[in-house]
Formats: structure tokens, C-alpha cells, sequence
């Protein structure tokens, strides 16, 4: 019994496939344990304010968070301080 090399091909392809959205999320779960999200925002129009959420925030989150009358400038990922993670290692312990 001989395996053709289309057979062969289309299952490295696949195997390929898996191991790089496993490796993704795999960098996704890294990320997450070491960053939070900031959600910049202002009132002004001049000055501007950070929010953090520790787990990705829905519009709902937000807006219970922020209140009515309040404009969203950013959503970013942020990493946290060396120090923090350090603390919360040991919190952990």
C-alpha cells in the first residue's frame, strides 16, 4: 500500500496548521497572564484618563465601569510592571 504525495502533503499541511494556532494561543494565554487591558478615556476632549480591566472588557463593561457622557480614545493591551508580576508570583505562592 503506497500513500500518495497529495495525501502526504495535505496532512503536513494540516499538522502545520494545528501547531501554529496551538502556539498562538499558547502566546495569547502568555500575554493575557502578564498584561491588562487600558481603556483610555476623556471628558474634555483635553485631558485623558486610564481604566484597567484585567479580562478582555465588553462595551457593556465599559460603560458600567466609565459612566454616561464620557468619550473612548484607546483600547490597549498593557504589559504589566516587572514589580507587579513579581508580587503577584509571590501572592501566589
Amino acid at each position: 500500500m503506497t500513500v500518495s504525495n497529495e495525501l502526504i502533503e495535505r496532512l503536513s499541511t494540516e499538522t502545520g496548521r494545528r501547531l501554529s494556532e496551538r502556539a498562538r494561543n499558547g502566546r495569547r494565554r502568555a500575554l493575557s497572564r502578564h498584561a491588562h487591558f487600558c481603556v483610555t478615556i476623556t471628558v474634555d476632549g483635553q485631558n485623558t484618563h486610564d481604566v484597567y480591566f484585567e479580562d478582555t472588557p465588553t462595551l457593556g463593561d465599559i460603560f458600567d465601569r466609565i459612566g454616561p457622557g464620557v468619550y473612548i480614545v484607546a483600547v490597549t493591551m498593557k504589559r504589566r510592571p516587572l514589580r507587579e508580576r513579581l508580587r503577584l508570583a509571590l501572592a501566589a505562592e
